[in-house]
């Protein structure tokens, strides 16, 4: 699996430059591993080994996707991929941090989208192609030379009449309409010279004119599935790049509404008043929303069917809340003025569920924990849920759950409920079923 010298090399320090070399780089990292382990496990199990561990791991194998070709070596011990990998603790060290790699770029947790954090991230996984021996290492030799020379003003591009990338959404978005017609019009070619093909077998003849055309069909139609899906990748991180993260770091702690709080517990101690939506501090012996303003009252009412009258509340100097809920502290949101959670507080019922998701543009709804897809867990449900969530949200994004059955996206700085869902048609153990 050889590509062009200058393929999958950025051209320019832009977001849209960053974000394509990033895809090409993982789209070669399962292709190059996936067909390791296929040829090797063809041999050792037979052709239909995908479907055999499929069966174990009950969901679909993808068995060229990134995330499958890391994961699985990594989480399963038995895995029969392990035969096709170095052994030890060191080349296992180096697979994780990969996988993290993967993790972060296709979840949109990566900022600033330049050269210089694609650089960081190329190196680990440079580390670990070494360690593995794949062709992928020379790409990525070649991409950290290339950002080196492009930051150092060495680098020029190609061309007297060089056109800048554009970074515009919507003008991505437009040229995703072309190649999503392309591999449509592709694809029905493909199958009609399949069929064609299939019927002259079927009468006992032979045309290799037409295998030829289909294997160049082929390629041409994998070359404008891997163009489409890098320019979905491309608008995806986009777009959630100008909602901003959820996960940003600010002048206060990061932390999720609902979950375990990240830090030292606040010193500061106020109660949950039991006849007012608010807080109460024996130290200044005033209610805490006279600091915080009249929103915060309405925020403090919201906590109240999770936290126990005369209940202790931890508050840090900008707002944030924490109490004690069966001995581990968690966090309820912020009393701060203009706090993005404080604004998304008051938009979303109950608290948020442990696990988080990312919608894809092409309807792929994936847990960001396990890697687990809606339609691997749930194939009935996914096409509606999907096609339901791309009308509200065209680019996808990050997706939360809450325990009153709300889907919400982080956008415009705070997670805002975009629908509801019944819990049959989500991931299965997710939200508790309707009684």
């Amino acid at each position: 699996m050889t590509a062009p010298e200058s393929e999958g090399l950025p051209e320019a320090d832009t977001p849209a430059e960053v974000l394509g070399t990033m895809h090409f780089v993982l789209h070669s990292l399962g292709r190059e591993l996936g067909e390791r382990y296929d040829a090797h496990l063809t041999k050792s199990i037979g052709p239909n080994w995908p479907q055999a561990l499929a069966n174990i791991r009950k969901h679909y194998i993808h068995k060229y996707d990134a995330y499958f070709v890391l994961s699985e070596p990594l989480k399963f011990p038995d895995s029969p991929t392990r035969a096709c990998l170095p052994s030890g603790g060191a080349f296992y060290n180096k697979l994780e941090d990969t996988l993290d790699v993967r993790n972060a770029w296709s979840h949109h947790e990566v900022a600033p989208l330049n050269l210089a954090t694609l650089k960081t991230s190329i190196a680990t996984i440079h580390d670990f192609a070494t360690a593995a021996e794949l062709q992928l290492g020379k790409l990525c030799s070649d991409i950290k030379k290339r950002i080196n020379a492009i930051t150092n003003g060495t680098y020029q591009t190609p061309g007297a009449a060089a056109v800048e990338p554009s970074t515009s959404v919507d003008e991505l978005i437009e040229a995703l309409a072309e190649a999503r017609a392309n591999e449509d019009a592709l694809r029905q070619e493909v199958t009609a010279a399949q069929q064609l093909l299939e019927e002259a077998a079927g009468a006992g003849a032979a045309n290799l004119a037409l295998e030829e055309r289909l294997e160049a069909m082929q390629k041409q139609f994998d070359q404008a599935l891997e163009d489409k899906q890098k320019l979905e990748f491309v608008i995806e991180a986009l777009a959630n790049s100008e909602n901003g993260s959820p996960d940003s770091p600010g002048e206060h702690v990061s932390a999720t509404v609902g979950h375990p709080w990240p830090s030292d517990v606040p010193t500061r101690q106020v109660t949950m008043m039991s006849l007012h939506p608010d807080l109460f501090d024996p130290q200044t012996q005033q209610r805490v929303s006279l600091e915080f303003g009249p929103t915060s009252q309405a925020t403090i009412a919201s906590w109240k069917p999770n936290v126990a009258p005369n209940a202790t509340v931890f508050l840090n100097s900008h707002g944030q809340a924490v109490t004690y809920i069966n001995g581990v502290p968690i966090y309820l949101g912020s009393l701060g003025e203009g706090d993005n959670e404080s604004r998304s507080t008051n938009k979303i019922a109950g608290f948020f569920i442990s696990h988080s998701y990312t919608l894809r543009m092409n309807g792929t709804i994936e847990d960001r924990d396990t890697g687990d897809t809606l339609g691997d867990v749930n194939p009935g449900a996914a096409p509606d849920v999907s096609a339901r969530l791309l009308t509200l949200v065209p680019t996808g994004g990050r997706l939360r759950v809450t325990t009153d059955n709300e889907i919400a996206r982080y956008q415009d700085g705070a997670w805002t409920v975009i629908c509801e869902i019944d819990p049959d048609k989500w991931f299965p153990g997710h939200l508790p079923e309707a009684p």
